[in-house]
Formats: C-alpha cells, structure tokens, sequence
C-alpha cells in the first residue's frame, strides 16, 4: 500500500507543485487508489475542450482531486462544484434499499465553509475565484446556473434514482464528443444493492445512446466516453 500511496502523492506533486497541503488522505488505499483513478481518466481529456463539473460534492475528496488535476492542466478549465449543502433531496421509491436513504442525508458543510477549505490547500485566492464555482441547490433548480458551454468531465456522486436521472438529462448534451462521464454509485451484481436507483437510472438514460457504462479495472469504478454524434 505504501507504493500505491508514494505514486498518488508523486502524482499529486506533478500535477500541483505549488500546493501547501497533500491532498491524498495519508495511507488510505481507497483514497489514493481514487486519485489514480481520476488521474488516469482526466488524462482522456486533456487535448480537449470543457469545464470540469461535479455534481454531488459530499465531503469534497473527488472535488479536490479534480482542482489539483485542473490547476497545473495547459487548458483552462473551470471546475463547477454542485450541491444542495442540505444533503439529500426526499427518496423514490427506486432508491429503497439496505441503506435506506433519508432526506436530509450527507448534509456535510456549507459553501463558505468548502471554499475555503479549497483556498487553504494552496490554490491561492485569486486562482480560486477566477476558477472554482460552487452551485447551491438542488439539482433541478441549480443545473439551470450552468453557464459554461463544454464540459469534458462530468463526475456524478449523486446517489438517488431521480438526481441521477436530472443531472444526466441537464447536462449529458453539454458533453463535448470524448469527453468522460464517472459515476460514483453505478454497481453491477451483489453490490448494485446498495444503490439501485442510480443503477437503473443510468441504464435507463443510456439505452439508446449507443454507449454502456465500463468499469475501471484498478478502482472498480464506472464510467462512459460520450461516442461522437
């Protein structure tokens, strides 16, 4: 695990050297084999244009990998972070499950209170302000404050039937052609118990756009290329 830790950090150091705090969690193996996942990943897009979106910031690690991957990145990027901060919208009656989701779940910080957070790493203020948007609110109402024109990754964390169904029919057009859609919950076998709604909403929104989600060998995670139209 150690090796697997040296590499994400010496990844880190290369994409972001400047940064005043790690950003892998130390020794964590489900952290640092996260960083290497989204740094494999962000590599597919980097000869193309788009801003960086996450919709679902929860306790904001994704959110800080995609920042220290942005900022040293040749293109600009905007990241856009999205969230209620007031943590899960009500249930459907897709997302019943061994988790029993409540309303009001993963309710974790505040806007003020992350962007801070993103600032103290070592980004600075100013790189921050010019490069960092959070959206609060829920995802019907907030995707509308999208203004950017492109997205070339677009990572969902979003965990019920019906956010994953709303962000996905907001912004999957926004997409730019080889651009990478992740998402956090999508499961196969024994494991899509935990999270059926995302599930079926993801197989639902991708039947006839000829592209089925693929997993990601090393981190078990999975993902879609957006095919050319």
């Amino acid at each position: 695990m150690k090796n697997l830790y040296r590499k994400a950090r010496k990844a880190v150091k290369s994409a972001a050297p400047d940064l005043k705090k790690p950003v892998v969690p130390t020794f964590s193996l489900k952290y640092t084999t996260l960083f290497l996942y989204h740094q494999r990943m962000y590599e597919q897009i980097k000869h193309l244009p788009g801003d960086i979106v996450e919709c679902g910031i929860g306790q904001g690690v994704t959110f800080t990998f995609l920042t220290t991957l942005a900022y040293n990145d040749p293109t600009p990027r905007t990241i856009w972070g999205f969230d209620s901060f007031e943590g899960f919208p009500e249930p459907t009656a897709e997302d019943d499950s061994i988790r029993a989701p409540k309303k009001g779940d993963w309710r974790l910080t505040s806007v003020s209170e992350y962007y801070k957070y993103v600032t103290n790493l070592g980004f600075g203020d100013d790189w921050t302000k010019s490069n960092v948007i959070f959206v609060k609110g829920f995802f019907e109402d907030s995707l509308q404050h999208y203004t950017g024109d492109q997205i070339a990754y677009l990572h969902l964390d979003v965990d019920l039937y019906a956010s994953y169904v709303t962000t996905l029919e907001g912004l999957y057009d926004k997409v730019v052609p080889g651009g990478v859609i992740l998402f956090d919950e999508y499961m196969r076998g024994m494991d899509q118990i935990k999270y059926p709604g995302a599930k079926q909403a993801i197989d639902e929104f991708f039947a006839d756009k000829g592209v089925s989600p693929q997993r990601d060998v090393h981190s078990g995670k999975y993902y879609v290329i957006k095919p050319a139209a």
